[in-house]
């Protein structure tokens, strides 16, 4: 006798309601069980490895902090102990080495270093951190007095396009005031104080950039590059665009490039006889002239050269003369 009871379910898989068969029938067809099979498969697999690679995460852990313990237990590592003790790569090892100047020593072709030393070395980057982190943050300074362009222009003899690059540079603050720019009078006077520009009031004698080629025998660059080596007081003539520099400046340091040992520089001994730099230091490896490395500058004997160009630019030539 057949059951003529319906009974209705849900689909386990794709959740639609159907009529059952039997009280155990839990899909509406054999494609979703085949479905709901395999996914099951694949879900017991996932499962599976997951609980793996948690395992395996677990021992590395373990080992890491085992290897660790190992390290901290030895009193010198290698780079890739060390790597493994400060937990980066071992190119950030070679990085901090050179950064944090960690001393090292050469065993063969491997590198060593003292762990207590680096402990040191962190627990004082550590600190430094904190006593930054522990600093008050500087207040703003108030500024108060301004300079409009016009003022700036008359006072210090320059344009406003060469003004705008030198505010643009030093970051000199300003304010908008309908529309005009005003900048502050501090950080203006503390620029041009330090180019020499504050200097030019006193000064009455000026030299046009030909009139120190003239005397000193000097190409436009190395004049450009004298000046602004040795910060010479310069103003600008608004008539013609001229750039003077400070006459008394120009001779006292030319002047003084001999001095009581009897060196000048290379550039200078380019323009005292009026040769290449290349021709110097031919002449000077040839007929042995006297040199010495003086910081980044090399120096030579003016007894020397004069021996071999003759007696050079006549304006520095009588310094020091007997």
């Amino acid at each position: 006798m057949s059951n003529k009871v319906k009974i209705e379910r849900i689909c386990e898989h794709c959740g639609k309601i159907f009529i059952a068969q039997t009280c155990k029938t839990r899909f509406c067809s054999k494609a979703c069980n085949s479905k709901h099979y395999k996914e099951s498969i694949r879900n017991g697999r996932y499962n599976i490895v997951t609980k793996e690679v948690k395992e395996e995460r677990k021992q590395r852990i373990k080992l890491s902090v085992d290897e660790v313990e190992f390290i901290q237990a030895k009193e010198f590592i290698n780079l890739k102990q060390l790597s493994i003790y400060l937990g980066v790569c071992r190119k950030s090892v070679y990085t901090y080495i050179r950064k944090y100047s960690i001393p090292f020593s050469r065993i063969g072709g491997r590198i060593i270093v003292e762990r207590n030393e680096i402990d040191r070395i962190m627990n004082k980057l550590i600190q430094s951190i904190q006593t930054k982190q522990e600093n008050p943050i500087k207040t703003l300074e108030r500024l108060t007095d301004f300079y409009s362009v016009k003022e700036i222009e008359e006072k210090y003899h320059i344009k406003y396009n060469r003004l705008y690059v030198i505010v643009k540079e030093n970051d000199v603050p300003f304010v908008t005031i309908a529309g005009h720019k005003y900048y502050s009078v501090k950080h203006i006077d503390k620029y041009f104080l330090k180019m020499g520009y504050m200097e030019a009031k006193e000064i009455t004698e000026w030299y046009t950039i030909e009139d120190i080629q003239k005397i000193y025998r000097m190409t436009v660059k190395a004049v450009h590059s004298f000046t602004s080596r040795h910060k010479i007081p310069k103003k600008k003539e608004k008539t013609g665009n001229i750039t003077l520099y400070s006459k008394k400046h120009v001779d006292d340091i030319k002047n003084a490039q001999i001095g009581e040992d009897g060196y000048i520089t290379i550039p200078e001994a380019c323009a005292m006889f009026n040769v290449d730099r290349d021709t110097i230091y031919n002449r000077c490896q040839s007929y042995n002239i006297p040199k010495i490395n003086k910081g980044k500058f090399v120096i030579v004997s003016v007894e020397g050269l004069r021996k071999v160009f003759g007696t050079g630019n006549i304006a520095i030539n009588n310094v020091n003369e007997q």
